[in-house]
């Protein structure tokens, strides 16, 4: 008798870790679903960037004028452009003042 409930524990057991809902399944789960998790917090992220790029885009041809200067390098008819260089040793000498 002994015997055959060592036998039938060593199964239950076996069942438990490594069965259909076992340990083992159950911790591969968790770690799929914390990767997927942080996957979604990610494009969360991104998507709210966009949105708030849509959103400053809509707003009006401020927004649009100001990303066509920074990012396309645009000026406009009529209007000069100057690029000032100076050296480390310039930059450093100006004193700058903020009112």
């Amino acid at each position: 008798m002994a015997i055959v409930l060592a036998i039938v524990s060593c199964f239950l057991l076996y069942d438990l870790i490594f069965g259909h809902n076992g340990v083992k399944q159950y911790q591969t789960i968790a770690a799929k679903l914390e990767k997927a998790q942080e996957t979604a917090l990610v494009l969360q992220k991104r998507n709210q960037e966009v949105a708030d790029q849509i959103n400053d885009l809509q707003q009006g041809s401020i927004a649009v004028e100001e990303l066509a200067r920074s990012e396309l390098g645009l000026i406009k008819p009529n209007e000069r452009f100057y690029r000032v260089l100076a050296t480390e040793e310039k930059i450093r000498s100006m004193s700058i003042h903020f009112n």
